[in-house]
């Protein structure tokens, strides 16, 4: 304990003002730091990295503060002495005490610090990496750009030679036109070439939808197979105007045993490429070519708004008479009670005849022989495509009647 032999110094009340002074300017200290944060804070962008950088040198600047004790007493003499003493002891207990607090606060600012030049980094980084990208993209568009072109200058030498091979077969027809009139017979293998499949498989590409999307619609007629005992040996599924081949792939996914029937050349090859059963002929010629009661079912989607009266007849003559007994018929075409399909969707196709009123379909196959004859309305549109029903409710309803109903239909007949 300290000691003094000058009865006119009250060291308890010196000690006591040593106290106060430190604890006020401890305050002050403090005080000073959250102000200029604050007022940093509500003046500046709390994310700009130059205030932030300030903002920690004012706090490494004191993160001393309670170990150093600056002159405040103007004291003379032996007072003065005395004061020095006392501010040395005091100094000297207030390093001890604030120890732990300042390794404390050294390391937050310290971890701040590294954390701004963490940040600062990334930022630089992540700056760096967003002008990479954008020059990738904008390689990527001239890129595109150069392909578009390309395949534009691919499609239009296409068309030329394909207006070549079409004018070189026409000049061979005339060569070999007889002196009498006759016309001698064409190689099969130029008989059969039909330059304009390829562009028929680019529109179904383009408008059909993707092969994902046909073969989920597709899906729900597998229960119709299974029933009719479709598929099973002896009762094979013919699929008049395969196209993609999206309907045969489902059947070989099902074990169920299909062959399909085509015209277009070009698909006919893409199927057998995927190793489906795919035949190259006219549908009327080759189901005449069949023998009586010898499918399980045939399958037609999207073919018959192709065909003409006389033509459709005939194809459903022929299915009743090549049909097992209990075999079925299915044929899918776009259904014109959508006012959307009918006056206009239905038209994109520029191979399509008329769209076909449904219950005439089925009156149609029921007199040339079907029996139980139903129809399925199929695909309406879904969600946002229909008019929200929650104001005019009755308006709303009768409007998604004609405009957002089933787009397709289907008539299923069986064979006695």
């Amino acid at each position: 304990m300290l000691e003094t032999q000058n009865p006119e110094i009250d060291l308890a009340q010196l000690l006591e003002k040593i106290g106060l002074e430190l604890h006020r300017q401890h305050k002050s200290v403090v005080g000073r730091l959250d102000r200029v944060a604050s007022e940093e804070l509500a003046i500046n962008d709390p994310y700009s990295w130059g205030q932030l950088g300030s903002t920690l040198n004012v706090a490494e600047q004191n993160v001393n503060a309670g170990a150093e004790v600056t002159s405040m007493l103007h004291y003379r003499g032996i007072m003065r002495k005395i004061a020095r003493f006392l501010g040395k002891v005091t100094i000297f207990l207030g390093r001890v005490i604030t120890i732990p607090q300042r390794n404390f606060n050294s390391a937050i600012l310290h971890s701040f610090r590294i954390t701004l030049d963490g940040i600062r980094d990334m930022n630089r980084s992540t700056a760096l990496f967003e002008r990479q990208i954008a020059e990738q993209m904008r390689h990527f568009d001239e890129q595109l750009k150069k392909k578009s072109a390309l395949i534009d200058y691919l499609k239009t030498g296409l068309i030329t030679q394909e207006r070549r091979v079409s004018i070189l077969l026409e000049e061979l027809r005339r060569e070999l036109t007889t002196a009498d009139g006759s016309q001698k017979a064409l190689s099969p293998h130029l008989t059969g070439l039909d330059i304009l499949d390829p562009l028929y498989l680019a529109f179904e590409n383009q408008f059909r939808g993707t092969r994902e999307e046909i073969r989920d619609r597709l899906l729900e007629y597998v229960p119709l197979m299974r029933e009719a005992g479709a598929g099973n040996p002896g009762r094979e599924v013919l699929d008049i105007g395969c196209g993609r081949g999206e309907w045969l792939g489902i059947m070989q996914d099902e074990d169920l045993l299909a062959s399909g029937l085509d015209l277009n050349h070009v698909l006919v090859q893409e199927c057998r490429e995927k190793g489906l059963k795919v035949i190259e002929n006219d549908a009327l010629t080759y189901l005449r070519s069949l023998p009586e009661s010898s499918l399980g079912a045939i399958t037609s989607f999207h073919l018959i708004e192709h065909l003409s009266f006389d033509d459709r007849i005939a194809l459903f003559d022929e299915c009743v008479r090549v049909l097992k007994s209990g075999g079925v018929a299915i044929f899918e075409t776009p259904n014109p009670r959508n006012l959307l399909v009918g006056a206009c969707n239905f038209w994109a196709d520029p191979t399509h005849l008329r769209p076909l009123y449904p219950e005439t379909h089925q009156f149609l196959m029921e007199y040339r022989g079907f029996c139980k004859v139903e129809l399925l309305f199929l695909h309406p549109h879904e969600g946002e495509q229909r008019l929200p029903e929650t104001e005019a409710p009755q308006l709303a309803a009768r409007l998604n009647e004609i405009l957002s109903c089933a787009r397709d239909y289907t008539v299923v007949g069986y064979k006695a």
